[in-house]
Formats: C-alpha cells, structure tokens, sequence
C-alpha cells in the first residue's frame, strides 16, 4: 500500500447492504456444511486455503473409547448424540481448529479437526451414525447431520460421553434453574471460540468450541489417507469463500 492509498478516501458501508450480504451468505453456508458430498481438495481449502483463517492446534483429546461423537453438550447421554460407524484406536488425538475473521463475520470457528493418524488426508466422505455407511448418506430416511441448538459443540467418544453427560445432571441437581452449558462452558469458547476442557471428576480432556454462525445442521467427514485408512476427522462449520 502507497503513502496515497492510506489517505484514499473509503467507500461508506451501508450497514442494510451488509446486513442483506450477510444473511444471505449463512444461509448458503447452512446449505454448503449440509452437504452429505464434498468436491475433491474442499477439506484442505477450508484448513488452509484462506487469507482470513488462521489454524490453532489446540491440544490433545482424550480417546478412551473407539466411537467418536460430535454432538451439541445438550444432547451428551441423549439417543439424539449418535456415535460414528468407523472406529479409532483408543489413545490421545491432536485437534486443530481453523479460525475465520472478516469483518462480515467476526472471529468464528470455521472447521475443528481431529488428526487420527500423522498421514495426510487425501479424500474424504461423510461420517455416519453408527449402523449406517457412506453410501446410504443419500437415504430420505437416514438422518447423519448434527444438530447444534446452543451454538456450542464438543467432541467425546462413547466412553468419555458418559461422565460428560454424568456431570451436566449433577449440575442441574445442584442448581435448580441454571443450566451447565451456559454457565460453564459458554464461558470457556466465549474469547477464543474453542477450549480443551476437562470433564470433572475423570481424566478425559476433550474439545469444546463455538459452533461457527450459531444453530444449525452440520455433518463430519472422515480423511482417508493414500492408503485409504483413517488419518481424521473434520467438522466445517462456516465457508470462509461465502464471507470474503
């Protein structure tokens, strides 16, 4: 940018016309992370291949289990949190998170991945509810989305879901009319947009994070590496191309 530029008088804004971009814009994204089928190369476009998103390894989660689950906390210990189909060996996983930040947005989580394998990804395709495969995601009577309603998602296992669910119903007992979601794990993603936070009273610590633009259905998807095993598993949550 030359001297001149910075002194380059800047086209008003209006805040309707914004407003308007916006709120079309999510609304094509709610459509994109529904999707149950990703163009080649989406995944890796959407972890690195924007000026407006910054990628955070944010620690390591706990894996006790084999089933990995996404799923809003609301619905931890529920029938409506449904492990996944393809299994993972037990033992600690890295997460990363991409971050996106324009000024139509603000800072949102826009993708949180879980590395199963140091591999590189080089497909992917939809993660399925246990009991379902890939090839059924088409199916009107097959449901893999994930339904986020309070704006925060985690990620646990079939075996760390149950202390986590254990500890929200100890909550409510103790605090007749206060919810543990909003009371302490809003607070954890509220500056940052994802935390690693661990469940009290065990020794799992798992990844809870700001689910992108707010409510909505969002589905996984399993990488698979060149010798087609698992190498990880991402969740995209806003398109950083529809905002930019």
């Amino acid at each position: 940018m030359g001297l001149f530029d910075r002194f380059r008088k800047q086209p008003k804004v209006d805040p309707e016309v914004m407003k308007r971009n916006f709120i079309s814009a999510r609304r094509q994204n709610l459509s994109y992370v529904q999707r149950t089928r990703l163009e080649p190369g989406t995944i890796a476009n959407l972890l690195t291949g924007s000026k407006h998103t910054t990628l955070y390894q944010i620690g390591e989660m706990d894996v006790p289990g084999t089933r990995l689950l996404v799923c809003d906390p609301c619905y931890v210990g529920s029938n409506l949190a449904n492990p996944m189909e393809r299994t993972v060996r037990p033992g600690k996983y890295p997460v990363f998170v991409s971050v996106l930040d324009t000024p139509m947005t603000g800072r949102v989580v826009s993708a949180v991945k879980v590395k199963v394998s140091d591999a590189a990804a080089v497909r992917h395709e939809i993660a399925m509810p246990v009991g379902f495969k890939a090839w059924q995601s088409s199916d009107p009577g097959i449901f893999p989305g994930i339904s986020i309603e309070t704006g925060v998602a985690c990620m646990v296992d079939e075996v760390s879901e149950l202390p986590f669910a254990a500890f929200q119903n100890r909550y409510y007992d103790k605090h007749p009319g206060k919810d543990p979601i909003t009371d302490c794990l809003q607070p954890l993603v509220e500056e940052t947009g994802f935390a690693m936070w661990q469940i009290p009273d065990t020794d799992y610590t798992v990844p809870v994070f700001s689910a992108g633009l707010g409510s909505g259905i969002y589905n996984a998807f399993w990488g698979f590496d060149q010798e087609n095993r698992l190498a990880e598993l991402v969740l995209p949550l806003v398109y950083p191309e529809l905002f930019e």
